[in-house]
């Protein structure tokens, strides 16, 4: 699945001129210029948000909206880009929440080199954790078909963990979700859902916590082509079979009896 990105940009020619670079890159852009367009796009579990210092009036507010504590968002790291050698707007955007500042130029010149360096990656160390007892219990609460209440079982388990990893289990939750709307019929509801679930289920590939998550997402990939085949008047006809299970390795698992 193609990583996003997502550029908070008012200029439209020069936003159209990153979007390219992006996608010549092998990135899925996104443009947004207010709140409400990034609230929408965060759901695409991007990897870097890309912040207009200078042709953006509003940038602060949009920083802070992603950036701070509690933020469920202040994972996602966010560049900010303006005049070279403004040293009063790098310092402001770095109090905002940028995690670093460059120049006009340096985007347009390296953005794809921009884009991996910053951007968001799995630390290592989280997924080689074994899985908490509560996501255990989801995860058994899905093989079961019990979506709905895997979806709270999870949920439980995603406001309890402070860490990124907690985007792993929000979007096997949302898979859940969507799941559950096909065996409702629910066509608009599962295809809403899964949309938001799988990219970022999507981040945590191949494995992790000794989920087979790349099999996951496959499956849940295959889940959606297929509504989105069938559409909402013949949702009756969706084979049931497709909705499979997730697999866990034992090495994954704690000791629930611990």
């Amino acid at each position: 699945m193609t990583e996003s990105i997502i550029l908070l940009v008012d200029d439209l020619i020069f936003g159209s001129k990153l979007e390219a670079l992006a996608r010549q890159a092998g990135y899925a852009p996104h443009v947004a210029s207010d709140e409400a367009a990034l609230a929408k796009l965060m759901v695409k579990a991007p990897g870097l948000v890309l912040v207009d210092l200078r042709g953006l009036p509003h940038w602060e507010r949009l920083v802070r909206f992603l950036k701070g504590p509690g933020k469920k968002n202040d994972h996602v790291p966010v560049l900010g880009f303006g005049p070279h050698g403004d040293l009063a707007l790098r310092e402001r955007a770095l109090a905002a929440g940028c995690a670093a500042v460059v120049g006009r130029s340096a985007i347009v010149g390296n953005l794809p080199g921009l884009i991996k360096k910053h951007a968001w990656r799995i630390n290592p160390a989280l997924c080689a954790e074994p899985l908490p007892v509560l996501v255990q219990q989801g995860i058994e609460q899905f093989n079961a078909g019990k979506f709905y209440r895997c979806h709270e079982t999870l949920e439980d388990a995603w406001n309890a963990e402070p860490r990124p990893v907690r985007i792993l289990y929000q979007g096997i939750l949302q898979i859940a979700v969507g799941y559950f709307h096909i065996t409702q019929q629910n066509w608009r509801g599962a295809v809403k859902v899964l949309e938001r679930g799988l990219p970022k289920t999507a981040r945590f590939q191949p494995r992790c916590r000794g989920i087979d998550v790349a099999g996951l997402v496959a499956q849940a990939q295959a889940v959606y082509d297929e509504l989105v085949i069938l559409g909402p008047e013949r949702i009756t006809a969706f084979d049931k079979r497709l909705l499979g299970q997730i697999s866990v390795d034992e090495q994954g698992c704690a000791d629930i009896a611990g």
